[in-house]
């Protein structure tokens, strides 16, 4: 801490003058002496004190920009560079956009808004070109920003230079983000989750967000394993694979032996054993030892309804990879036990019960499909069996 010279001094030279009135008073047990002595120590603390504290609040650190000031940077961004919209996403108090120079059609609007999207997905940087202008964003999951430069402005190095000009700007928005949300960690694995899912509903599109948030948060592959999808109740298969993982895992029936199964039964997670296939031995090759991993139950309640899969060793306990993967394993729990009623429950609406086979409501949707429209090559066959319910 720096200290101004002279507030230290004539605060160190006070008190060793009070501290010596008070001895003094003390050895000559005067009463008002002694109450002198101690209100010229209170006076000496008093002169030094605002030195000290001036130089306190000096080296307090600059206060990380607020949320609001990233409309205002945005805006910058668009006056530099002449752009026509800027876009923002991923922010706690919603997603912005900033118009610059120019009227622009809501689609290039919506247009520009998906593409920043994409990139706070992935994490890449994307430059499209396009009669409205060229697009240029940049994303680090769930934070992205972009600019929609002037058609004549799309040249390599222009793009360039605004594609680092929004690295840096997504660059602070992540880390006022983990500023914000460091005493909440669980609430955030949570957002990141649902800006992943996008808003999807449906089993599939939970799962691969789950995966892809799963990879980001562990830079491992990542599977989800779900039971009872299958034609057996007891049958469990993965229903979805991030691009780390080995992807013929995608939609595998998984064999008694799996270690993943355990897990499930058991409601604890299991780690394969050194070169142990997670998955069981359904893939019968030399990679199996690229399929050793750890297996997380995904609990609805007291019941597991399948498990997260993450490739390699597990991760020691207590470590930042461990704690937000268990906080993703709680929250995908819940959210894929109500896409899999809702899955179910629209699968009943299409099949028979029965047989397993779809319905006439379900036929008669297919043909609407085709409609008034040129159907492609295709066979229909037709067979009505009597007595049918006694076969």
């Amino acid at each position: 801490m720096k200290v101004p010279p002279a507030g230290v001094w004539v605060g160190r030279v006070l008190a060793v003058l009070g501290l010596a009135a008070v001895v003094f008073a003390v050895r000559s047990a005067d009463l008002w002496a002694l109450v002198a002595a101690s209100g010229g120590f209170l006076v000496a603390i008093g002169l030094a004190l605002p030195p000290l504290v001036r130089a306190w609040l000096s080296d307090a650190p600059a206060p990380l920009s607020r949320p609001s000031d990233f409309e205002h940077l945005l805006d910058l961004l668009c006056r530099s560079y002449g752009a026509r919209a800027g876009w923002i996403v991923g922010l706690e108090e919603g997603d912005l956009e900033v118009a610059g120079r120019g009227a622009l059609e809501a689609a290039a609007r919506q247009r520009g808004a998906a593409l920043v999207q994409l990139a706070s997905v992935d994490g890449r940087a994307h430059v499209a070109r396009e009669p409205a202008g060229t697009y240029v964003a940049v994303g680090d999951f769930p934070w992205g920003a972009g600019l929609l430069l002037p058609p004549e402005d799309g040249a390599t190095p222009v793009t360039e230079r605004a594609t680092d000009e929004l690295r840096r700007l997504v660059a602070s928005m992540r880390l006022v983000g983990q500023h914000q949300t460091a005493d909440q960690p669980a609430q955030f694995v949570a957002k990141q989750l649902a800006a992943m899912a996008g808003g999807a509903q449906t089993l599939e599109g939970i799962a691969k967000a789950g995966v892809m948030l799963a990879q980001q948060l562990t830079e491992r592959g990542a599977a989800i394993i779900l039971q009872g999808l299958g034609s057996a109740s007891a049958e469990s298969r993965v229903v979805a694979v991030s691009k780390l993982a080995d992807g013929r895992l995608d939609g595998l029936t998984l064999t008694a032996d799996a270690p993943a199964l355990r897990a499930i039964a058991a409601r604890v997670p299991v780690a394969s054993l050194r070169s142990e296939d997670v998955f069981g031995s359904a893939l019968p090759d030399r990679r199996r030892r690229d399929r050793a991993g750890t297996a997380y139950p995904l609990l609805d309640g007291h019941f597991a309804i399948g498990a997260l899969v993450v490739m390699g060793p597990p991760f020691a306990a207590g470590t930042p990879a461990a704690d937000q993967l268990h906080r993703l394993v709680a929250e995908l729990g819940s959210r894929l036990a109500a896409a899999r009623a809702l899955h179910e429950a629209e699968q009943r609406a299409v099949k028979d019960p029965l047989t397993g086979l779809r319905n006439r409501r379900e036929l008669e949707r297919v043909l609407s499909v085709h409609d008034n429209k040129q159907p492609p090559i295709a066979t229909l066959i037709y067979a009505d069996l009597d007595h049918f319910k006694k076969l």
